[in-house]
């Protein structure tokens, strides 16, 4: 049954309330395997991976074709994905403008259960778990929320996370947020960073 989350925006006083028709009709993602092997202890180091793609992208599907041609620059590794970088620099690109990010590691979720996940960018974002794409909002856009997805996890353990994400002009947004299985409706919240690591 779907718990019909909303999230906490930006704002304390901001609240968004997800359309509750797709989350009631949305059947929740029950196919997803974590990865295999598990990392051994000290394999791997916290948060996100990232190789950066410099171009005036306007859609998801032109980073990933220019990804075909290009190889990208290696970034420093985001700890989180939680930036509202407004003008200033796209994530931990040192540009301001014209940045395509491709985003792999782990992220860690500690029990079996139903999950939600949503993003909050500005502009386009594509987010896989587990091999399988869980989130599409692919186009420019100021600040928006998606729609919120739901996860059953049948296993608990740590499972792969793809991000594909460009920033075209002027301001930026890059925001993970999910429910947990233990939490009844109400806030999402943004992923810490102790959920995210990647392999050395």
């Amino acid at each position: 049954m779907s718990r019909l989350p909303r999230f906490a925006g930006f704002l304390a006083a901001l609240i968004v309330s997800v359309a509750l028709s797709t989350a009631s009709q949305a059947a929740a993602i029950t196919d997803l395997a974590p990865v295999q092997p598990q990392p051994a202890a000290g394999a791997s180091s916290p948060g996100l991976s990232v190789r950066y793609y410099f171009s005036l992208f306007r859609d998801i599907e032109e980073l990933i074709d220019w990804q075909k041609y290009e190889k990208g620059k290696p970034g420093e590794a985001l700890p989180s994905l939680n930036y509202r970088s407004g003008e200033g620099e796209v994530l931990t690109s040192t540009m301001d403008d014209g940045v395509g990010a491709h985003i792999q590691g782990m992220i860690h979720l500690a029990e079996p259960g139903l999950y939600a996940f949503a993003t909050q960018s500005n502009d386009g974002v594509r987010v896989s778990l587990g091999g399988k794409m869980i989130i599409n909002d692919p186009d420019v856009h100021s600040d928006r929320y998606s729609d919120p997805v739901e996860i059953e996890i049948k296993t608990a353990g740590w499972y792969a996370i793809e991000v594909l994400y460009f920033e075209r002009k002027v301001t930026s947004t890059l925001q993970l947020y999910w429910l947990l299985p233990d939490e009844e409706e109400g806030s999402m919240a943004v992923v810490p960073p102790e959920a995210f690591a990647h392999m050395k």
